[in-house]
């Protein structure tokens, strides 16, 4: 477990791999999730670049590494998962993991930037 400092950073760390993907994080898209529409798909990116919606359920540890999204029947999009479940038509996962330089590893100190590395992964939630 770390400190709260080093929760601090690598969720500022997180904000910026995710506000910045192929930037500050190498990013990887599922078949699934490339073969969306493309409106769809810029769409998704923009909900996930701009995610804020985190909550004791895809944030337990307070990391910023992980969200969902959700295509509404209406054809928006939105953070926020709606309660009546038959207005999603397609959900997008969204997940950040911190390898080692290398990326054969995970890495043992997630708050340092020079020694790890943000995968960003974008898939379907059909695909996990």
């Amino acid at each position: 477990m770390c400190n709260s400092e080093h929760l601090d950073t690598i969720r500022r760390l997180n904000d910026a791999a995710r506000s910045s993907p192929g930037t500050a994080s190498i990013a990887n898209v599922t078949i699934g999730f490339q073969s969306l529409p493309d409106a769809d798909r810029f769409s998704a990116l923009a909900q996930i670049v701009s995610f804020t919606h985190f909550d004791g359920d895809n944030d337990p540890y307070g990391e910023h590494d992980f969200g969902a999204i959700y295509r509404l029947a209406s054809g928006a999009w939105t953070q926020v998962r709606p309660s009546d479940e038959k207005t999603i038509t397609t959900t997008v996962f969204w997940k950040l993991d911190y390898y080692d330089n290398s990326l054969t590893f995970g890495s043992d100190a997630p708050w340092d930037a020079q020694r790890t590395k943000r995968v960003l992964t974008i898939m379907l939630a059909s695909e996990y």
